[in-house]
């Protein structure tokens, strides 16, 4: 083969199959393209968590019984025929201070259902005048309204004389009728510290849903004759004096309470 035709060969199947490159050649080519990272499959959770939601219901949601079957459990307990809603008085000391309720009496007790009736932020049941066999009754009754094991184990360990008690976040409490809240009743109440707090009215709210009542004048010493069984009224006033009750239903858009439903 001539020699000029084997070069002129070479060149051509160099130039087919990309050749040498040239410095013109480099300079004209574009860089290849590097290759794009794929996206990673799940994206790394943030520094800070996001706040944990939490719930509008009091602690009481769950762990008691509704409303409505504690004032049943409460009138079959202490006097179905008897059972009345009176008037609920303003309290205006200790942690019960301006939160709204309702109240309940029967032959022997008095039941108190504070905040929102259908999510109660606290319930009490109380004696003006007892034996210790009463206030056990009212220990064993309110037990009975719990649904955990551990919350009613915790009331069975109350002291009856005086005690304060706290589990995962409610408060479990005896309080003598010597206490300045007390107003001369024994009291074993059950509450979330947090939704009273919610439920208290300020001044200003307070006058929108409480009035005012003349209270019965001091009967005359001289000519009155013992009432067998008279007693009390938690935060009830001298007689002779004006006291502010709560309105007797709750409109609850407003904040007022309604009965629940039995």
């Amino acid at each position: 083969m001539n020699p000029r035709s084997a070069v002129a060969s070479g060149l051509l199947t160099l130039a087919l199959l990309g050749g040498c490159p040239s410095p013109s050649r480099t300079q004209l080519r574009e860089p290849s393209a590097q290759p794009v990272p794929s996206a990673p499959k799940s994206t790394p959770a943030a520094l800070t968590a996001p706040a944990a939601r939490t719930s509008q219901h009091p602690m009481t949601e769950g762990r008691l019984l509704n409303s409505g079957l504690i004032i049943e459990a409460f009138a079959e307990k202490f006097g179905r025929r008897e059972l009345k809603k009176v008037p609920a008085e303003v309290i205006d000391t200790g942690i019960l201070r301006y939160v709204p309720y309702l109240s309940y009496e029967a032959a022997r007790g008095e039941l108190n259902i504070y905040g929102d009736p259908q999510h109660p932020a606290g319930v009490e049941i109380g004696v003006y005048a007892g034996k210790d066999s009463t206030k056990e009754e009212i220990r064993n009754l309110m037990a009975g309204l719990l649904q955990q094991a551990d919350d009613r184990e915790l009331v069975h360990a109350l002291s009856l004389e005086q005690d304060q008690m706290e589990r995962a976040g409610l408060t479990f409490e005896i309080t003598p009728p010597t206490a300045d809240d007390g107003f001369g009743g024994w009291w074993l109440s059950i509450y979330d510290k947090k939704a009273l707090d919610a439920a208290r009215r300020s001044d200003t709210e307070l006058k929108q849903i409480v009035v005012e009542i003349p209270t019965a004048k001091a009967p005359d010493e001289s000519t009155a004759s013992p009432k067998k069984g008279k007693r009390g009224k938690k935060g009830a006033h001298k007689p002779g004096t004006t006291e502010r009750v709560y309105v007797e239903d709750y409109d609850k858009k407003d904040g007022a309470p309604v009965s629940p439903d039995l």
